[in-house]
C-alpha cells in the first residue's frame, strides 16, 4: 500500500512538472492542466480511480508552482508582497476567483488522470488481429479504427462544447472563448478517450459505465458551477459599465461667408420637456472643420454665435444666430515624395480644376453638440412617448430601413420637418443644416455594444435665406443588441 501511494505521488509530481512545463506555452497552458494529470495518470496505470487521484496530485503541484511564481513576480515588481490597502470586497472577490481557480485547476487535472489510465488500459487490452504482435510489455499495437473513432468522437465533442459556450458566455464573459476552450478541450479529450476505449476493448472485457457516469455527472455539476459564478461576475460587469444618453447635434455648413444669419431649427421634446434643449442653450459650444493645409492659420477668427429658444407657427425650436460667419475658400495641392505627402496651399491663381493634384476646401462647417445622461435606460425601440424627438413632424409614414437589425424591433420612419434660415449671402452660395438627435443605451460584454434610435432632418439651401423651408426627416428605433 505504502509503495503503491509513493508510485502515486510520485507519477503525480511528475504530471504536475510536466503541467508546470506546458503552463509557459502560449495556446498549450489553457490546457496544461488537463496535460499535466493525463501524463500523471498514464504513468500510475492502476484504473480510473488510482489515476485520477494521481492527475489530482499533479494538479495540486501545478497550482503550488503557479502560486509560487506568481508570488515572487509580485514581490520582484513590487518589492513586497502588496496585500493591504485594498477594498476588503475587492481581495474578497480576488480570493474566492483564485480559489475557484485552483479548485478547478485540480478538477481538470484529476479528470487528465482519469482519461490517462483509460488510455493505458485500452492500450494494454486493444483487441489484436492476426496480424499484431504484442510489445515488450505485453501491450499490443492500437487499432487504427479505435483511434479514429476516437479522434472523430472527440473533435465533434470540442467543436460543439467550445462553439455553443463561446456563443452563450458572449453577452456575459470576455473573452468567453477564452473561457470555452479549456471546457471544450476537457469535453473533447473525454469523448475521444472513452470512444477510443469503448472501441478498442477486449472481446471479454466489460466498462464500469456507472463510474464513468458518475465521473461525467460530477464534472458536469462543477463545470455548471463555474459557469454560473462566471455568467454572475458577467452580468454585475455588464450592469457596473450600462449608460444611456441623449446625443443632440445641429450642423451649419456654408461654403461662402453670410451676413445678418438666423436659422430656426427642430428641438427634442418629449411631451412639453425640453431638458435637452435647455442644456443646449445653457451650455453648447461650436466645433469648426478646419482644414489640415501647410499655409493655412489652423484658428480662424472666432464666430460670435447666440442661441434662444423661439416660439414659432410650427411650435418652438432653437435659434442660432450670428452677425457675420466669415468663410474662407482655401486653394491646395497636393504635394508627395517617397514616403508621405501633404496638402500645401495655392494661390487662387495657381489653382487649375482640371489637375487632379489640386482642390479646393472651406472653413464654413460648424457643429454644435451636447449629451445629457439619463438615469433610466432609454426605450430605444419605442421613443415615441417616451423620449425625447425632433419637432415639428408632419405626415410620418413607415418605409423599409435600409440596414436591418431585428425585424421585431427595427423600424423606420420618413416626414417632413421644417427650418427657418435668414441671411444674406451671394447667389452661388451653398447652405446646409442638419439636426440629429439620438438616445443610445451602452454596455461591455466582449466590447461595447448596445442599441439605439436616431431621429434626423436635413436640408440644403441655396443663395440667401428667405424664411422657411421644408426639410426632409428620417426616423429609426430598434437598432443594435438588446438583453431582454
Amino acid at each position: 500500500m505504502q509503495e503503491r501511494t509513493a508510485s502515486t505521488l510520485r507519477n503525480g509530481v511528475l504530471g504536475g512538472v510536466v503541467g508546470s512545463a506546458l503552463g509557459f506555452v502560449p495556446l498549450v497552458l489553457l490546457v496544461a492542466p488537463l496535460l499535466g494529470g493525463g501524463v500523471a495518470g498514464y504513468l500510475e496505470r492502476e484504473g480510473p480511480k488510482r489515476g485520477a487521484l494521481a492527475g489530482a496530485v499533479a494538479g495540486i503541484v501545478m497550482a503550488a508552482v503557479s502560486t509560487l511564481i506568481t508570488g515572487v513576480v509580485l514581490a520582484l515588481r513590487f518589492g513586497e508582497f502588496p496585500v493591504g490597502g485594498g477594498p476588503l470586497r475587492s481581495l474578497g472577490i480576488a480570493a474566492l476567483l483564485s480559489l475557484a481557480a485552483t479548485l478547478g485547476q485540480i478538477l481538470v487535472a484529476g479528470v487528465g488522470g482519469a482519461l490517462g489510465a483509460l488510455l493505458a488500459d485500452g492500450r494494454a487490452s486493444a483487441p489484436s488481429g492476426s496480424h499484431t504482435v504484442a510489445g515488450a510489455d505485453g501491450a499490443r499495437p492500437p487499432s487504427w479504427r479505435a483511434i479514429l473513432g476516437g479522434l472523430v468522437a472527440g473533435l465533434a465533442a470540442f467543436l460543439a462544447v467550445t462553439i455553443s459556450l463561446t456563443v452563450v458566455l458572449d453577452p456575459l464573459v470576455w473573452p468567453s472563448l477564452l473561457v470555452a476552450l479549456p471546457i471544450g478541450a476537457v469535453a473533447g479529450a473525454s469523448a475521444a478517450v472513452l470512444g477510443y476505449r469503448y472501441l478498442a476493448r477486449g472481446p471479454e472485457e466489460t466498462i464500469n459505465w456507472r463510474a464513468i457516469g458518475i465521473g461525467v455527472l460530477v464534472v458536469v455539476l462543477v463545470f455548471g458551477l463555474l459557469l454560473f459564478g462566471l455568467s454572475v461576475l458577467g452580468q454585475q460587469r455588464v450592469e457596473q459599465s450600462s449608460e444611456s444618453t441623449y446625443e443632440y447635434r445641429v450642423t451649419l455648413s456654408t461654403d461662402r461667408s453670410l451676413e445678418n444669419a438666423t436659422v430656426y431649427v427642430p428641438m427634442p421634446t418629449d411631451d412639453g420637456d425640453t431638458e435637452l434643449a435647455a442644456q443646449f442653450l445653457q451650455s453648447v459650444r461650436y466645433e469648426r472643420d478646419v482644414p489640415a493645409l501647410r499655409g493655412y492659420d489652423p484658428d480662424p477668427t472666432p464666430v460670435n454665435f447666440t442661441y434662444e429658444r423661439v416660439e414659432t407657427e410650427h411650435g418652438p425650436m432653437i435659434a442660432i444666430s450670428a452677425d457675420r460667419i466669415d468663410v474662407s475658400r482655401v486653394y491646395y495641392r497636393v504635394v508627395e515624395n517617397e514616403t508621405m505627402g501633404w496638402r500645401e496651399r495655392i494661390s487662387p491663381d495657381e489653382y487649375d480644376p482640371t489637375d487632379p493634384a489640386m482642390g479646393v476646401r472651406d472653413d464654413g462647417s460648424f457643429t454644435f453638440t451636447v449629451t445629457l445622461r439619463s438615469e433610466e435606460r432609454i426605450e430605444t425601440a419605442d421613443p415615441l412617448g417616451t423620449a425625447p424627438i425632433l419637432t415639428p413632424q408632419y405626415d410620418r409614414t413607415a418605409v423599409e430601413c435600409r440596414f436591418g437589425t431585428d425585424a421585431e424591433r427595427h423600424r423606420c420612419y420618413e416626414y417632413d420637418s421644417r427650418v427657418y434660415a435668414t441671411y444674406d449671402t451671394t447667389p452661388n452660395a451653398t447652405v446646409y443644416v442638419s439636426t440629429e438627435l439620438s438616445g443610445r443605451n451602452e454596455w461591455f460584454s466582449g466590447g461595447w455594444t448596445g442599441n439605439e434610435y436616431r431621429d434626423r432632418t436635413s436640408v440644403e439651401l441655396l443663395g440667401p435665406g428667405r424664411g422657411w423651408y421644408v426639410t426632409s426627416g428620417e426616423l429609426e428605433v430598434g437598432r443594435g443588441n438588446y438583453r431582454d
